[in-house]
């Protein structure tokens, strides 16, 4: 039996067929790998396993009952899927379907993300590709993540599997219509007010969208992570923005943590959000501020991002948020008066935070 370990785990490679009348031996391999190791979480790869009947599930039950980690059970195919599935051991277990393989060869790029690419994939899929530094537990995170925000009611485009490729891994959605928001206001600027005005109503159903306990993580707790990530560089950083953060009140309902003009699908006139990895539970000033800098604050600083972000002109993004804003704002001046103050002072929150850890990357490569 050949073993080894992956990721803190001792991996068992399973081949041909379990049944009754090799059960008990593939047992005793098994529990003897196990042995010289206290507490091991124990993962299977199934890609050489055809077969599986009831006496080799009873094995898995077995082994689940006597240990307390997770037992994970991945390149899994469809049939043995299937079995996996009717049985309920899916709930019992960790188990993962193997990995579609897919060629992006001749697949147009449809636009970037701010961790990977997006291709057409075919007439009704288009693909995440992340860049390869990309962990394969975050992608896996993200695809849950837009599961989480689909189920909650979130219009959001269907995320199907993760698979493999030969620019890296990704995940497969639904193709929306081949556009995104920015793409469309580029090809059609005479409609800019009905852009803005719907990606406020977008914006608005999502922030009132209250998300449950557990499926989302709090997105004050991301920043915080990335506080102790970041450290402190003797700028005081990371106390001043921890203090700023504490001051934003918490809410159950929904963020996309990232969203912007190229983050959004156009399907059948209805707006649609992917690009899910910051999903989180939160205030929506979370979303408005990142929304804000990347409309008119970060333009201020250096002219010729939004043209090379978006595509579009400095001017032409000014007038989206302008617009945008105040339907979001549901016209109430002095809601937006207020809101405006608070935008000035946390527009930098994202943009300081990307800046310290990549602050952080170059001196670790000193």
């Amino acid at each position: 039996m050949e073993t080894n370990f992956v990721d803190g785990a001792m991996t068992i490679k399973l081949t041909g067929r379990i049944d009754s009348g090799n059960v008990s031996e593939i047992e005793e391999e098994i529990r003897t790998e196990i042995s010289f190791f206290d507490d091991v979480n124990l993962a299977f790869d199934a890609g050489g396993l055809e077969y599986i009947s009831s006496a080799g599930l009873r094995l898995f039950l077995k082994l689940k009952k006597e240990t307390k980690a997770p037992i994970r059970v991945f390149n899994v195919s469809d049939e043995i899927y299937d079995i996996f599935s009717v049985t309920g051991f899916t709930e019992v277990l960790d188990v993962e379907r193997s990995m579609r393989t897919i060629s992006l060869t001749g697949c147009e790029k449809v636009s970037s993300a701010l961790n990977g690419e997006i291709y057409g994939l075919s007439d009704d899929e288009i693909v995440k590709i992340y860049k390869k530094n990309m962990p394969l537990s975050e992608i896996k995170q993200e695809r849950n993540y837009a599961q989480a925000a689909m189920v909650a009611g979130i219009p959001t485009l269907i995320p199907y599997d993760v698979v493999n490729s030969d620019k890296g891994y990704g995940i497969v959605y639904e193709k929306a219509g081949a556009q995104t928001l920015a793409n469309a206001i580029f090809r059609d600027r005479d409609n800019l007010e009905v852009y803005a005005k719907a990606f406020a109503n977008l914006l608005k159903e999502m922030h009132s969208t209250e998300i449950p306990d557990g499926k989302l993580p709090d997105i004050k707790d991301r920043y915080r992570q990335w506080f102790k990530e970041i450290g402190d560089y003797g700028d005081n950083f990371t106390k001043t923005f921890s203090a700023l953060i504490d001051t934003i009140p918490d809410r159950n309902t929904y963020v996309h943590g990232d969203i912007d003009l190229n983050s959004v699908m156009i399907k059948d006139d209805e707006l649609l959000v992917f690009d899910m990895a910051g999903s989180a539970r939160g205030h929506s000033l979370f979303d408005l501020q990142g929304i804000f800098a990347s409309l008119v604050a970060i333009e201020r600083t250096g002219a010729g991002y939004c043209r090379k972000t978006f595509g579009l002109s400095g001017q032409t993004c000014l007038e989206f948020w302008k617009i945008f804003f105040r339907e979001y704002m549901n016209k109430n001046d002095k809601e937006i008066e207020k809101m405006n103050e608070l935008l000035l002072k946390y527009f930098v929150l994202k943009e300081k935070v990307l800046n310290g850890l990549e602050r952080k990357n170059q001196f670790a490569g000193e």
